[in-house]
């Protein structure tokens, strides 16, 4: 998850919108998690349509 994280707050996707704080980000990471969810790829994918919905 930490992983998941950096890889999500370092990247360009993310350093270009701030309408989503680092927060939030691992909150949804966080509840993926809870869910079920161990994948890293399918972590970050699902960080990342946050954000692009978030937009």
């Amino acid at each position: 998850m930490r992983q998941a994280l950096n890889e999500v707050v370092t990247d360009r996707r993310f350093l270009v919108r701030k309408s989503v704080t680092p927060l939030e980000v691992a909150e949804h990471i966080l509840q993926q998690a809870a869910s079920g969810e161990r994948d890293l790829n399918r972590l970050k994918s699902s960080a990342f349509a946050k954000l692009s919905a978030a937009a």
